[in-house]
């Protein structure tokens, strides 16, 4: 099923291209996130995950909301606080002080390397086919590409999966990331505009077949 999260290509209403400043508490939680990020507790991908889990409520809340809700998730499914401790801080209960959270290392992280990641399967100029598939869980290609095809338009390089990652899981083997440039009029049927305007989106390479 197509996710809460992946609204491209919807009729989602006008984009505010106004900017606001951010609030205090915005700037605490921005924070908070890139702390515990960095202390090994979740990977940006996790926290991802747990963002798209909200579901119906995604909708009702602002971004750094979001965040917060994901990581209360999180720091509750790691075992460093309950949901009722997490109530009483919320209280302001005095007799609940702050800890320094332990670093955690990802899951599978043991200094090895799970196999040299495989030669980039593809090359620019390449023409390719994103797959027309629905995975549960979290993935990182969007929705209103799937099935479409488009032209490599370079080699991004090798990373950890993102859709391992999401999971606590060490996303190895490495994997080639390609930016793929696709015609705007091939996504979108009666698509208005220049019908020389083109997308790219880095896809990785388990989501890409030659066209």
């Amino acid at each position: 099923m197509r996710s809460v999260h992946d609204v491209g290509g919807l009729h989602f209403g006008a984009v505010p291209l106004a900017d606001h400043e951010m609030a205090t508490w915005e700037k605490r939680s921005n924070a908070v996130a890139a702390a515990l990020r960095q202390k090994g507790l979740a990977t940006l991908d996790e926290q991802r995950r747990h963002v798209e889990a909200l579901n119906e409520s995604y909708h009702k809340h602002g971004y750094f909301e979001r965040h917060l809700l994901a990581w209360a998730q999180i720091v509750i499914d790691r075992g460093l606080v309950t949901s009722a401790e997490l109530g009483r801080m919320l209280a302001g209960d005095p007799e609940l002080r702050a800890v320094e959270p332990p670093r955690v290392p990802p899951a599978g992280a043991d200094g090895q390397r799970a196999g040299a990641p495989l030669p980039a399967r593809f090359r620019p100029g390449d023409r390719v086919r994103v797959l027309n598939a629905e995975p549960p869980g979290h993935v990182r290609t969007p929705w209103y590409c799937r099935g479409h095809a488009g032209v490599v338009e370079r080699v991004c390089g090798v990373f950890p999966n993102p859709e391992e990652l999401a999971y606590r899981r060490s996303g190895l083997p490495e994997t080639t990331l390609y930016r793929v440039r696709f015609r705007a009029c091939d996504l979108w049927t009666g698509y208005g505009e220049n019908p020389a305007d083109t997308v790219d989106i880095e896809i990785y390479e388990h989501w890409l077949r030659p066209a």
